[in-house]
């Protein structure tokens, strides 16, 4: 059975990420302002028919239409996977990141060193969380840390 306007409204208003706004022709789209880059539409166009459309970037562009797909016959499960997995994405930073990945790294004398990334740089932290190093690129951090003698643990 397909759900009505008000079931899937009840559905992304469940998020207190997202926040509705008003668009022509009685519809609503939801943004997610925390977006780490610049798409915030989550759900674009729920109509009082029903349709909505989930961004869906991730998807090969053949996949989507101008980057979302239509949830109109989609049920409750389906339509809450396709946000978070939406919300997910966009949380990321153009790097492919989430602000806030971290790895450890460790060496040969059981010493520990952690390249984390703040958007927009990669810091390399020591246990105290005292900066060792700041670098432009993960690339870069992860030479650093070969070349004094770390690896990814």
């Amino acid at each position: 059975m397909i759900l009505t306007f008000e079931e899937k409204k009840e559905i992304f208003d469940s998020y207190p990420e997202l926040e509705a706004n008003p668009v022509s022709m009685n519809r609503l789209n939801y943004h997610f302002k925390e977006s780490a880059v610049a798409k915030t539409v989550v759900v674009r166009f729920l109509h009082p028919n029903g349709n909505a459309f989930i961004y869906a970037g991730y998807l090969p562009k053949e996949e989507t239409n101008k980057g979302y797909i239509s949830v109109l016959e989609d049920d409750e499960d389906r339509i809450r996977e396709l946000v978070e997995e939406a919300v997910s994405f966009l949380r990321k930073t153009e790097s492919g990141y989430e602000d806030g990945y971290s790895e450890l790294w460790f060496n040969q004398e059981g010493e520990v060193l952690r390249l984390q990334f703040e958007n927009p740089v990669w810091s390399v932290l020591l246990p105290s969380e005292q900066v060792e190093g700041i670098f432009k690129t993960k690339e870069a951090g992860e030479s650093y840390l070969r070349d004094e003698g770390f690896q990814k643990g």
